[in-house]
């Protein structure tokens, strides 16, 4: 009998063709007399103000680098020019306070009176800009004097983008707009403006563009140019310029900073210059010291790996291909000394920076590596007392880390987009480590600037549909229609930042796109419970051609529990008839899903992620899941010889499940091996320090190919360290952890466990030590939250609680300190 999958006409579901957005600009903020402006005049020479771009991107070979004879064919394009505007101004009274607030695309940095204001760096975020722009407030109270000068910078960024993939990309010349409100201690106010009054001179930056680098000529420094005293009569008024969207809202996303010095580790001599070692593959830019000749142009190029002679950079896994040149750094030297100097517009993913131009042999501590990112928070932490599983742990925190840039980006380097499925297979990860409430907030509100932009996916029998997102959430390089897997992340990041941080208001503002994407799911891309499309279970050891997981299943699996977070969201939204609504579909795709895909005799979804994704979606009937655990481990063991074979959705969950149904033998066995392919293959045979986009067998090879080193996608599984070793996890009936489970796993091998966890309640621990075979579990429940204890592995006669014994093995606990003990 065929299974129809009940479908209902809602009223949400025929919302208009393009999403409305609400004016967010603050009220008490008075822009009808500030300006757009900018300043278009080019006059950089053409040497420094172009640069070589390959003219075509022809498909990528992961096994070889070496550019084909069209990509070495390059065509010179130029940036539009960085500007400097400035504007003097007279105060007679007074100050009680004042508030700088400014939009500046794509990047801008605020000086005053000769100094930058604050220490945000790649500002603001970047977002959809037809849709709307961000603008920052400044408090500058104690910066303003009887006689002032404004001065603004301006670079592409984001905004002015025409240099990689296509010069489509582009949404114009640098432009800003400010308001500076000004309250006197006397009660009068006064307003300086954006406006035709400025001035505007070229900046010594004569080539910035965020993926290819920045050219700074310091002999082209002008001194004092934000001072009052400056002289500016021989500079050009600004020019007015077309506002890019009439929708200004304040950047609630936490800045970008600089906050973490990199000291290199190493300097070795190159085949042309020198070549600086990291120590790490990190996401930022490289500041030197140097003193050197006017006009000696200092090159820096950045790479992620060497070439086999240690003597060159392998730029290939940058994206040199598909962007279209290495990521290049070109500062030229006016010649008076010791300068230090440091990029402004621009960011790179490397390790290793092989700089040339240097006229004496350099040092050590000529050079910083300085991480840069989105500067939230840090709220989790886990150590045990194994260096290795230590070393995972790590690696997935500095690919995080690398990839918070004012959205979760793929990777630092090669595409630095917002993709869809990777946010979803990394939210949990993320948000048990970092504070991303207002980036999930931002991730969401981002993806509506991109619903019903994109033509229908070529590999998909599904049409295009006005209610449906990009498989990129933000910006014109949507790379089509969100495919079904891809698109699931439209529900399942506001569902997890709800879970993680109590936030319903994500789940408010998204319920209309959100419920626009599952009728577009109902209506034209299920069939009787069934999805049959996707990208699937990405990047595999070995690359996707070694997926041996059908798109379907996994597509399936995703929808089915975006109909179950819908369900329950719509339950938070007193929306009760459209929950049982959701909660009907669920139940007959969990039907059909299993009428397909589950071989009821060898208690198998056919593989590896087939199981383990199942299982960890709750598609599997109660009276199977151990079984198919069971076989899970089989196929694991057996089967597989005792390797994973999971792509990215069934890697996030494999270790949880395992160590749930009682095989973290397997679990210690996958986290101890290190060879091909395993995790320890990554980072202590090949000394990797971020996950790579797959892990190949590079062994057989005398270079890594092109794909991404960089990619947080892969650190999903770190999950497990807070979920499973520490035990602790969310309760989705009690957001934010007011109530949650703790359920560890103790895993055999390791001598003791220690994970934190901030949650909106406060911190919560977990620390247990294993002596002789006795657990001795120490845990801490802030004041307001409420855990519920799960111990299915033991029996409540080894348990005690504070030195007494417990009537059974699942007990609550309010807040405190508490010590239990297992034998």
């Amino acid at each position: 009998m065929k299974l129809k999958l009940l479908l209902i006409a809602l009223p949400f579901l025929v919302l208009q063709t393009e999403m409305v957005f609400s004016q967010s600009t603050d009220e008490n903020i008075n822009w009808d007399k500030a300006k757009w402006i900018g300043y278009t005049k080019d006059s950089r020479p053409e040497k420094w103000s172009a640069r070589g771009v390959m003219r075509n991107q022809p498909p990528m070979n992961i096994n070889t680098w070496e550019p084909t004879e069209a990509e070495l064919k390059m065509t010179p394009r130029k940036t539009h020019p960085s500007v400097l505007l400035r504007k003097a101004f007279t105060l007679e009274k007074d100050i009680a306070s004042a508030e700088v607030v400014i939009c500046g695309l794509g990047l801008y940095e605020l000086h005053l009176n000769g100094k930058k204001v604050g220490d945000r760096v790649l500002d603001p975020a970047q977002t959809s800009y037809e849709k709307q722009a961000f603008f920052v407030r400044h408090n500058v109270t104690s910066l303003l004097k009887k006689n002032n000068s404004l001065g603004v910078m301006l670079g592409n960024g984001f905004y002015g983008q025409n240099m990689a993939f296509s010069p489509g990309l582009s949404y114009g010349k640098p432009r800003a707009i400010m308001v500076l409100d000004i309250a006197f201690q006397d009660g009068t106010t006064k307003q300086v403006v954006t406006d035709e009054s400025w001035k505007a001179h070229s900046s010594p930056i004569l080539f910035d563009n965020v993926y290819h680098g920045e050219t700074y000529d310091a002999r082209k420094e002008i001194k004092n140019w934000s001072n009052y005293s400056y002289n500016d009569t021989s500079w050009d008024a600004v020019e007015l310029m077309k506002a890019p969207t009439t929708n200004l809202i304040e950047q609630e996303l936490e800045p970008m900073r600089k906050v973490r010095k990199v000291n290199p580790t190493a300097i070795l001599q190159a085949e042309k210059g020198w070549i600086i070692d990291l120590g790490q593959n990190m996401t930022g830019w490289l500041q030197i010291n140097v003193e050197e000749k006017e006009g000696t142009a200092i090159k820096m190029r950045f790479s992620e790996h060497l070439m086999p002679d240690k003597r060159n950079i392998d730029p290939a896994s940058t994206g040199i291909h598909v962007v279209g040149n290495t990521q290049t750094d070109i500062y030229i030297c006016k010649g008076d000394g010791e300068e230090t100097w440091e990029p402004r517009f621009t960011y790179h993913g490397f390790r290793y920076v092989q700089i040339e131009g240097l006229t004496k042999n350099p040092s050590l501590n000529q050079f910083a590596g300085w991480l840069v990112r989105t500067d939230v928070e840090r709220i989790g932490s886990f150590e045990c007392s194994n260096e290795q599983i230590n070393k995972f742990y790590e690696v997935s925190m500095w690919t995080i880390e690398d990839n918070l840039q004012g959205l979760l980006s793929d990777c630092p380097h090669r595409e630095r987009c917002a993709w869809m499925g990777d946010a979803y297979v990394v939210a949990e990860a993320a948000s048990y480590n970092f504070d991303l409430k207002r980036l999930w907030q931002k991730t969401s509100n981002d993806t509506k600037t991109v619903v019903g932009k994109s033509k229908a996916h070529f590999k998909d029998p599904f049409p295009y549909d006005s209610r449906a997102p990009a498989n990129i959430s933000v910006g014109k390089r949507m790379c089509l229609q969100a495919r079904p897997d891809w698109g699931a992340a439209t529900v399942m990041i506001p569902w997890f930042s709800y879970v993680y941080y109590g936030d319903k208001k994500i789940v408010e503002d998204a319920w209309n796109m959100m419920e626009g994407w599952m009728g577009y799911l109902d209506e034209k891309v299920q069939e009787e419970g069934i999805i049959n499309g996707g990208f699937g279970d990405w990047c595999p050891p070995g690359g996707n051609p070694n997926m041996d997981t059908a798109p379907a299943l996994t597509s399936t699996a995703l929808y089915y529990q975006t109909l179950v977070a819908m369900k329950k969201i719509a339950v938070i939204l007193d929306k009760e008839s459209l929950a049982k609504t959701y909660d009907q579909k669920a139940i007959l795709v969990k039907n059909a899903f299993n009428a397909k895909f589950l071989n009821k005799e060898t208690n198998s979804y056919g593989s590896q992620t087939g199981n383990v994704f199942a299982l960890y979606s709750g598609l599997v009937p109660k009276k199977k899941s151990q079984l198919v655990a069971d076989n899970l481990a089989q196929l694991i063991m057996e089967k597989n010889k005792g390797y994973y074979t999971t792509g990215i959705f069934g890697h996030r969950p494999l270790y949880t499940v395992l160590n749930d149904f009682g095989h973290s033998n397997i679990t210690k066995h996958l986290w101890k091996i290190t060879d091909f392919p395993s995790l320890g293959f990554v980072t202590q045979t090949h000394g990797l320090t971020t996950w790579p986009e797959h892990i190949a067998n590079w062994n057989k090879q005398e270079r890594y190919h092109r794909n991404s080193f960089n990619h947080p996608m892969n650190s999903g599984f770190a999950a497990s360290f807070h979920e499973s070793l520490g035990g602790i996890r969310p309760n989705e009936n009690h957001p934010g952890f007011q109530k949650f489970y703790l359920k560890p796993t103790f895993l055999e091998g390791l001598e003791w466990c220690e994970v934190s966890h901030k949650s909106p309640q406060g911190e919560i621990k977990s620390y247990w030590k294993n002596d002789k075979g006795t657990i001795a579990w120490s845990i801490t429940i802030p004041e307001n939250a409420t855990a519920l204890v799960q111990l299915p592995m033991y029996t409540s006669k080894q348990i005690k609680l504070n030195k007494k014994r417990v009537k059974e093995n699942s007990f609550e606990l309010t807040s405190g300190e508490y010590v239990i003990k297992i034998k």
